[in-house]
Formats: C-alpha cells, structure tokens, sequence
C-alpha cells in the first residue's frame, strides 16, 4: 500500500492493485503527509512572496498573477508582509527559508546584495522585483528612465512647468529615483514625503492648496489616492500625475495622468526567472527592465496642448 500512495511504486504494482489501493484510500479519508514527503524528496513545491505593502493594489495584482502562474506550474505560494518595516523584512527573510520554500521572489527594501546574501542560504532561488539589487542578474523592473520620460512628456504637452511632488520614502529607490527624474525636467516648487499610504496624499494635499501647482505628482498611485481623496471642491484642480494607474480614473472629474507599469507581464518574467533556476536552467545575462505606458482620462484628454 505504502508504494501506491507514495508514488513510489513504479512497475512493480499492477494497474488492478493501484486502483483498489486508491479507491480504499478514498474511502478511508486518507491524506499523505506532505511535510514527511517534502523531506524525503527535499522539495516542498512552495513559494514564498515577499511584498512591501499588500494593501496596494498594485502589489496585490502581482501577487494574484504570481499565484496563477506558480499554480499552473505545481507550486503554492506563500505570501509575507514587510509592511515597508525593515526589521520585518529582515525577519522574514531569515524566516522563510526554514519553512522549506523552494524559492523566494521579494521586492525588497535591502538595497544590496551582500545585505541578502547575509540573511538568506545561498542556494535559494531568488528573484527580486520592481527594485533591483545592484548584483542580482535575476530582476525584474520597470526602466526608470522611460517610465518618467512618457509622463513627463506627456505633461510638457499640455503646458505642465511648476510641479508639487508627493513622495514616499526616500530609502526606497524607486521613490527616490522617480522623484530625482521628475526634479531634472520641472520647476518642483514644494515636496511632501512620508510612507508610500494615502494619508501622505491627504497630509500633502492640505499643504500644496495655495501654491497653486500646474500638476501634483505622485511616486506610486497610493499616493495618488490619497491626493484625490482630500480634494472637495477646486473650480481649477491640478493635474494629478501618478506612477501606476489609479482605480477609475476615468470616472473622476479630474484631470488625471499615470505612467503605468505591465503587471502581467513582471508576474509573468518573476515566474520564468524563479523557474529556471528551480529546474537549473541559466539565468538571463542581465536584468530584465520593461517599459511602461501611459494613460490619461478624459478630463486630461480636454485640456489644450501648449
């Protein structure tokens, strides 16, 4: 019986034994024990994602298409939480791998490698996302440099020069580096900083409300969120810029701008990398960076170029 339902049978079981050594397992309720499998076979099939904030969107649409991708593959994911905290970052860092995942993919605060290599076992598959590490080939982001280009360009159209930025942290890189590309092509004539929620676009809202900026630009759509939130009542708004699209925008009264990023597609590339160095194949050469897109609403759409 044991070499039926663990699979280990081979030829030496005929088909008839199998079947009636299945059926009575299934009338029994019988369950294999797979944490005993797992250490027979060194291999768990599971997963672990590490996301900053799982309470934006954006970070939770890549988890949903991350678990499809994995699930189609034979693998569970194991979702963590650093809620942007660098202690529990570190935490589950060291903790994940004694779970017995088979690999991880993190968008990290670390910003080196060396600060990974100290936390995790060196034979784990990695993957970082949408912040990479100096010295890990195996990333997947979004080109910095394109993605503020086609927003910026886009606002340049339609007479955008005096910007307001509202920023997350700046120990996170890609806050820092979005609001450092936006500085190169605008007067930015106030910042407001603080963790990537929407409170802070509330907060800065509040503070911006006289200075009367041509756009309001903002390091992740959370921000953006927040932004919108505050705003009651304005005869002429600002522009609102965002990184990543924010919820039906098309629906809101507002002239609204964001440079978003191809979930589907980093879902996607993360899954590939993770699965080739699970199966040993050669990792990419260098890592992958994806373009964005833009996408206004209609209220933007109306307003006159320059």
């Amino acid at each position: 019986m044991s070499r039926v339902l663990s699979g280990a049978g081979g030829g030496k079981v005929s088909e008839a034994v199998r079947r009636r050594v299945e059926e009575v397992a299934r009338r029994l309720g019988y369950r294999p024990n797979l944490i005993a499998r797992s250490l027979r076979k060194g291999k768990t099939n599971t997963v672990a994602l590490l996301l900053p904030d799982i309470a934006n969107p954006w970070f939770g649409a890549i988890a949903s298409l991350v678990e499809q991708s994995l699930h189609r593959h034979g693998y569970t994911l194991m979702l963590a939480n650093s809620g942007e905290d660098p202690d529990r970052e570190a935490e589950y860092l060291a903790l994940l791998p004694q779970k017995g995942i088979d690999g991880l993919i993190v968008a990290p605060l670390l910003r080196s490698r060396k600060a990974l290599d100290q936390l995790l076992p060196e034979e784990l598959p990695l993957v970082v996302f949408d912040r990479p590490v100096p010295g890990v080939k195996a990333c997947v982001s979004t080109d910095p440099a394109q993605q503020t280009g086609i927003l910026a360009d886009t606002l340049e159209r339609v007479g955008v020069k005096k910007v307001a930025m509202v920023s997350g942290p700046a120990h996170i890189v890609t806050h820092r580096v979005r609001d450092e590309l936006i500085a190169r092509r605008f007067n930015v004539i106030a910042r407001h900083e603080g963790p990537a929620q929407q409170e802070t676009g509330r907060q800065a809202f509040i503070r911006f409300l006289s200075l009367r900026p041509d756009a309001i630009v903002c390091t992740n759509n959370f921000l953006g969120e927040g932004v919108i939130d505050a705003i009651e009542k304005i005869e002429d708004p600002p522009i609102i810029a965002c990184y990543d699209q924010i919820a039906m925008m098309h629906l809101l009264p507002l002239p609204i701008v964001c440079s978003v990023q191809d979930v589907p597609l980093m879902s996607e590339k993360c899954v590939e990398l993770l699965l080739a160095q699970l199966e040993g194949r050669p990792g990419p050469a260098e890592p992958i960076e994806l373009q964005a897109r833009c996408v206004t609403n209609q209220r933007f759409q109306s307003l006159s170029p320059a």
